[in-house]
């Protein structure tokens, strides 16, 4: 564990940069130690030279007494106190200099200084500082040898004509010292900036190069391969594998790596096979065989819903890679946890089954499940968001409990919409051959019974010319009008079920929309309703087929119509949208509201709120809006009515006159 974690990333990482904060705090503090040295040498510098103005004061004061001897005993005592005392504290000033000096002891000259940091001054310094020291001494003893010994009276015209002749030397021997301490201060300077800067350069270049090669070796080299790995699994060499090396981080992800390649080859394999599996019992036996590879299966299935979502039924399932061929019921979906997996639309794990089921007797599927002798399970829905035609969940289950752990779902989570993809498209291709038998089923009935029908309305229409009774011709009528509708749902079902051509040119929405208002007033005349168009001008344009848009319009205000009151306003609403590129038209009628949950089933074929309606206006009305590149959508409230809105891509106007 120690040797794993010495040769981990993150230790090197913290390492180098230990390393890289030691060499600079190492820098940092000579720097900073070098700069109170010299701050501390030039205080020493500053004191030399006060020392030598302190010389030149002695002999400029000697010079004006001189000049300005006293003339009287009153002037001479008056000299005493000025005179004699200003000479004694620059006297006391050059004792404590030069025995510091000697001593090399600043302390009572400059706070903070170090007495035990002695530099190497140099012969140069030392020298100078024994010569002003015997210079001192000499000069010194002749001073107080002109004063005389009577310090109350004073020799003060000898003492000056003493500095007088004896201050060349004392001056000398202050400028020397403070000269060599310039020339060794700015020395000791140059030194520390070669220190320095050998320190962060060379110092600094073999820490960085001794990282980089240890980078290099231990990281860069082997992340490089995995580099080069990953490139050639996205050129599609999937399964390539790379040799593990290097620390325990980059090993992590050249093993992570290997088992991502893996799973990728076994994923695409599986992928391919689905997408040519157009059998859904084919293809949930060869994932039951092969998918194991990636998370573990014991039984495997698919859960397809009804068409009023309330109950479910299993459509195919598999166990131990063996087909069940028992039948099953339908189970109850609202409240249960298939309800909850469309719901979510992610991958839902249930790690205890058999408690939930006891827990909950209305779990029918669950607890269908349990009777297997299965302990665990994902359930991954498939809605019509990943593009299939109804709503269905796919089943993964294992006897062992907690066989499903984090990492599982984390993978199937991932990989969760393009599996589901890859089973809509075979749910898609198994309802639209379902769809494309009953729709081809449904035309050839239509077309037979459209022969006889005509027959029977042209025996009614005899019937009724002959009919004398009045009873008689209320059944003949009655009989009139079912014909009718029967004829009509036979042109519907034929219109739903055959190809649609379509003859697509731009089209100005303002223009089509005002004229159909003014050319269909008839179709709220039987109930004294009118029809209106609110909203404002637009010069939107749209690439559709006129008779098919209008084919629209019809079956929408025919339904808005019988859904109004009578004597009520059929709204025609246009909104153009250039930020989202679309035109909307909308119809909204003051009717009874439709209830929420049926506005999702009202393009269902066959499906209407209507007791004499057909079911199949609206789903017509789909189709053609789908074909034409647009939306249906539906809302219902009771401040509005129910509104139906068709919106259809936009095309400018320009665009629409040029073509």
């Amino acid at each position: 564990m120690r040797t794993r974690f010495l040769s981990s990333l993150s230790f090197q990482i913290s390492a180098a940069f230990l390393m890289l904060v030691l060499l600079f705090s190492a820098v940092s503090i000579y720097s900073l130690g070098s700069f109170q040295r010299q701050l501390a040498y030039d205080s020493v510098v500053d004191i030399a030279g006060r020392l030598e103005l302190t010389a030149q004061r002695l002999h400029t004061q000697a010079m004006n007494y001189e000049q300005n001897a006293p003339r009287d005993y009153k002037t001479y005592y008056r000299d005493v106190r000025l005179y004699y005392q200003d000479l004694i504290s620059h006297v006391e000033i050059f004792d404590r200099v030069v025995d510091d000096f000697m001593h090399w002891d600043f302390r009572g000259e400059m706070e903070g200084f170090l007495p035990w940091l002695r530099p190497n001054v140099g012969s140069g310094v030392i020298e100078a500082i024994r010569d002003l020291e015997n210079t001192w001494s000499e000069y010194r003893a002749g001073l107080f040898s002109a004063l005389g010994p009577d310090l109350d009276e004073p020799r003060l015209e000898y003492a000056a004509k003493h500095n007088l002749a004896n201050h060349n030397l004392l001056e000398q021997a202050t400028k020397t010292l403070t000269e060599s301490l310039r020339l060794w201060a700015a020395a000791e300077h140059k030194k520390v900036l070669r220190v320095s800067l050998l320190l962060v350069v060379v110092a600094g270049t073999l820490v960085t190069l001794l990282i980089l090669a240890i980078l290099y070796v231990r990281t860069l080299a082997p992340l490089r391969r995995t580099i080069t790995g990953i490139r050639q699994v996205a050129d599609g060499d999937f399964g390539r594998r790379i040799p593990v090396g290097g620390n325990s981080e980059v090993r992590q992800l050249t093993e992570s790596f290997n088992g991502l390649s893996g799973r990728l080859d076994v994923l695409f394999k599986l992928i391919e096979r689905l997408q040519r599996g157009n059998d859904l019992d084919e293809v949930i036996g060869f994932l039951s065989r092969e998918f194991p590879e990636l998370l573990r299966i014991d039984w495997i299935g698919v859960v397809l819903l009804s068409a009023d979502g309330v109950r479910a039924r299993l459509e195919v399932s598999y166990l131990d890679g063996e087909p069940e061929r028992s039948s099953e019921p339908f189970f109850q979906v609202q409240g249960t946890l298939l309800q909850k997996a469309l719901d979510d639309g992610t991958p839902f794990h249930v790690s205890n089954m058999h408690e939930t089921a006891n827990a909950n007797p209305h779990y029918q599927f669950l607890r269908s499940l349990v009777k297997r002798g299965l302990h665990d399970a994902i359930l991954l829905p498939l809605t019509p968001q990943t593009l299939t035609p109804i709503p269905a969940v796919v089943v993964f289950a294992t006897r062992s409990q907690g066989s499903y752990d984090d990492a599982h779902l984390r993978f199937l989570d991932n990989i969760a919409l393009l599996i589901t993809h890859s089973f809509g498209r075979t749910v898609r291709l198994v309802e639209h051959g379902r769809l494309a038998a009953i729709g081809e089923f449904a035309s050839g009935i239509a077309h037979e019974l459209r022969t006889p029908l005509s027959t029977l309305s042209l025996a009614i229409d005899y019937f009724d010319r002959a009919a004398a009774d009045e009873k008689a011709c209320k059944r003949i009528r009655l009989a009139r009008q079912e014909s009718a509708r029967m004829q009509q749902l036979l042109e519907e079902i034929l219109l739903y079920a055959k190809p649609i051509s379509l003859d697509l040119q731009p089209l100005s929405v303002t223009e089509l929309l005002e004229r159909f208002v003014e050319d269909h007033q008839d179709l709220a005349a039987p109930r004294t309703q009118r029809i209106v168009l609110e909203g404002g001008q637009s010069d939107a344009y749209v690439i559709a087929d006129r008779d098919r848009l209008i084919q629209i319009l019809v079956n929408l205000t025919q339904n808005a119509c019988e859904a109004a009151p009578e004597g009520s306003k059929i709204a025609w609403t246009l909104y153009d949208d250039p930020r989202t590129s679309s035109v909307t038209l909308e119809v909204r009628n003051p009717g009874t509201p439709i209830a929420s949950e049926l506005l999702p089933r009202l393009t269902e074929p066959f499906f209407s709120t209507k007791p004499s309606g057909t079911g199949l206006g609206l789903a017509i009305v789909r189709r053609l809006t789908l074909l034409l590149g647009g939306e249906l959508s539906f809302s219902s409230v009771e401040t509005r009515g129910t509104c139906v809105r068709v919106s259809l891509p936009r095309l400018a106007a320009t665009e629409g006159g040029n073509e």
